[in-house]
């Protein structure tokens, strides 16, 4: 089971899962609550967290957008 560190801005998730990165940052972020702030990039490292100053080519780096509307959020702009 993979043990992963899920960082964006405000967001910081330990997540152990037999689930792959992608799908480990889909269920993570439905644990966001109305105080967390995410950056346009997602972590994702099994050696802790990470973001654009640490990271490096085992880290996994996601568009947070990306993420959100794989996981099923509305992305609707209210446009």
């Amino acid at each position: 089971m993979a043990k992963y560190y899920i960082k964006s801005n405000t967001l910081e998730i330990i997540y152990s899962t037999h689930k792959g990165p992608i799908d480990a940052a889909c269920d993570a972020v439905w644990e966001l609550n109305d105080n967390d702030v995410l950056d346009e990039y997602m972590y994702i490292d099994e050696r802790g967290y990470r973001d654009y100053t640490n990271a490096d080519k085992h880290t996994k780096v996601y568009k947070s957008e990306n993420i959100l509307i794989q996981a099923g959020w509305n992305m609707d702009k209210g446009e």
